[in-house]
This record gives C-alpha cells, sequence and structure tokens, in this order.
C-alpha cells in the first residue's frame, strides 16, 4: 500500500491553472500552418459548416453513431440535415466505404478517436467533403499527417485553458477567420469563471470540501451555458494571447512515458481490454458488460481517481460499447502511476 501522498489535484478531467513555463516546448504545432483560433470546438466546426453552405447546397451533414453526445445535440440545434453512420471507435481499423452513404453534396465528420485513428479519406475529386475533429487526439501523428480537407479540435481538452478551440485546413490556404467581427457577446465572463475554476482545483487539500463544492458548482454552471450557447464569438487578443502561450508547447511525451510505464504495472483482469496504443489520448478502457463498468468507477472515485466515461448516452452494436479514460497526462508522476495502477489490481480481487 502506498503511504506517500499523490496528486490528487489534477486526478480529472478539468485543468488546474498550471503556468505555461513547466511545460516543454514543441515544434509539432509548426506543421499546422493555416489556422484559426475560437471559444470552443464547437463554434469552430459551426463556423466552418456555415462557410460551406455559402458556397454549396449540403444535402446531409454526417456524424459518427459514436460522437459526443454534447456536440451532437448542438449541432443538431444548429443544422437539421445531421445524420449518422456506424463505426467500430475501439479496435476496428478497416477502411469505411464512404460512398455508402456520403453523397458529392455531403459533408462528412470523422473522429479521431483516441489520437490513435486514421482514415482513409476518398481521393475523387466529386465527393464529399471531410472534416477531422482532433479533440482527443491533439498533435498525434493522425492530426499532424491529416489528408482531411479541414480539421478542428477542442483544445481545452488538452491544453490547461479556460477556453479554446481551433479550425485548420491541413492543404489549403483559404481565409478561415470570423468575417463578422461586429458581435460584440462578451465571452469573459464564462472565461474568467472557468478560470477562477481552475485557479480553486489548485487548492483541493488546502480547504478540500469547500473548495471541492465551490469548484464543482462554476464548472456545472459554465458547461450548461456552453451547451446552450450558439453564436460564434470571435476571440478577443487578450484570450488569444493566452491561448498561444500554451498552444506550441509538448503534450504527448509525458502521457506516452506514462501510459508505458503503468501499462507494465496492470494485471490483466477479463472484466476489461486496454487500448494498447503509448499515443492514446489516456488509459483506455473498454467493457462489453455495464454492470462492471459501473463498479470499476466507482471504486475509482471512492479512491479519489476521477475518470471520464464517454460516452454513455451512445449505443453501439459491437462487442465493446462502454470507454472509460482514465487520465495519465503531463500532471502525473510516475507516483501518481502506481498509485493508479494499485487502485485497478486491486478491484474485483
Amino acid at each position: 500500500m502506498l503511504t506517500k501522498e499523490i496528486n490528487t489535484i489534477g486526478l480529472g478531467s478539468f485543468f488546474p491553472t498550471i503556468a505555461p513555463k513547466v511545460l516543454e516546448a514543441s515544434a509539432k504545432i509548426e506543421a499546422i500552418k493555416n489556422y484559426e483560433l475560437f471559444y470552443t470546438g464547437r463554434h469552430a466546426i459551426k463556423h466552418l459548416l456555415t462557410l460551406l453552405q455559402v458556397r454549396k447546397k449540403i444535402r446531409k451533414i454526417w456524424l459518427p453513431n459514436y460522437y459526443c453526445p454534447h456536440v451532437t445535440s448542438w449541432l443538431r440545434a444548429n443544422f437539421n440535415t445531421i445524420d449518422t453512420y456506424a463505426i467500430e471507435p475501439f479496435f476496428a481499423k478497416l477502411p469505411i466505404n464512404f460512398d455508402d452513404f456520403a453523397t458529392e453534396e455531403d459533408v462528412v465528420i470523422l473522429n479521431n478517436f483516441w489520437g490513435i485513428y486514421e482514415y482513409q479519406i476518398p481521393k475523387n475529386k466529386n465527393r464529399a467533403v471531410y472534416i477531422e475533429d482532433h479533440s482527443h487526439g491533439w498533435l498525434s501523428a493522425p492530426c499532424l499527417e491529416s489528408k482531411a480537407d479541414y480539421c478542428f479540435a477542442s483544445l481545452r481538452k488538452t491544453l490547461p485553458i479556460p477556453l479554446g478551440g481551433i479550425l485548420w485546413q491541413p492543404n489549403g490556404n483559404e481565409d478561415l477567420s470570423v468575417l463578422n467581427k461586429t458581435n460584440k457577446e462578451d465571452f469573459s465572463m464564462v472565461w474568467d469563471k472557468i478560470n477562477t475554476a481552475m485557479t480553486l482545483k489548485c487548492h483541493f487539500n488546502i480547504n478540500e470540501t469547500g473548495t471541492v463544492n465551490d469548484y464543482l458548482k462554476i464548472i456545472g454552471e459554465t458547461e450548461d451555458f456552453l451547451h446552450h450557447q450558439y453564436t460564434v464569438i470571435p476571440i478577443n487578443e487578450k484570450h488569444k494571447e493566452f491561448i498561444l502561450k500554451y498552444l506550441g508547447k509538448e503534450y504527448n511525451n509525458v502521457k506516452s512515458q506514462n501510459f508505458e510505464y503503468i501499462l507494465k504495472k496492470l494485471v490483466p483482469k477479463s472484466e476489461f481490454a486496454i487500448l494498447d496504443n503509448k499515443n492514446t489520448f489516456g488509459l483506455e478502457l473498454v467493457f462489453k458488460d455495464r454492470e462492471a463498468f459501473n463498479s470499476l468507477k466507482q471504486h475509482l472515485i471512492h479512491n479519489k481517481i476521477y475518470p471520464s466515461e464517454l460516452w454513455a448516452e451512445n449505443i453501439l452494436e459491437t462487442p465493446y460499447k462502454y470507454l472509460l479514460n482514465i487520465h495519465i497526462d503531463f500532471r502525473y508522476t510516475t507516483e501518481t502511476m502506481d498509485y493508479i495502477a494499485e487502485k485497478l489490481n486491486s478491484w474485483n480481487s
């Protein structure tokens, strides 16, 4: 049993405040040249889809049937031509025959699942427009080497920033900026509230009960706001400068090292499989059985490890149906990996 105190501040999806100087610089961002910053990934994709609608008739916008339900419902509230296509998001790497459902009047959104999913995009001229979502694979190889027409990502999944989204064109130089910059709706209030929550998370060990409750209240309020906010707001210069301090940082090296380290510590369990790729978004555990999934999730929460469930509302007709993500990013040391491994190994033992 470990007796040393572990870093419980970062155990969970939302980041505490992190100074940019503690993160190493990365040259990888140089591969993403023609980009525009937004407050959210949702703003980025809505802005792009709106631009495309001006240029051509869009018959359907296709989403994978396994996708973030918040983004799906948000897009459905903005566009009435949403449809879905089937995909195996965990193991299958068989090429999808897009011609089975998409026409040249369509837009197909592809999700880079966990930073390890690559697609064979059709090369013919008369085809759909293909857009890749790299929110869970920022600066992964499929992200940097994308052959899609456009790409976007929610940056706050990886960067320790209050808000942030990005849109880019891997092989082009179109103007992707928000042309209507007269909208003065101010995002400073929600930005500042999330920034306050990030600061509170740094002090969990000082005043745990009160601070945690304040933190959760702010996160709940801001997430609810974002789920029901539909206008694309041009990002102001102050917030853009803040995001740029973190954009060119290295986020994958420590995560890969932590993954390889913890993988050697884990005792195999019949109840779940591990997506075995050092470049994955986190430590991804996939389950066939919901009861086993819930049992392990509660076991981890009891031990102050807060995994994320991706995504409960989706229904899959595949053997593995439920994914539990445990964060193992730059916030954590090998000592934390030891603690997580110990708790995973002790479950059902």
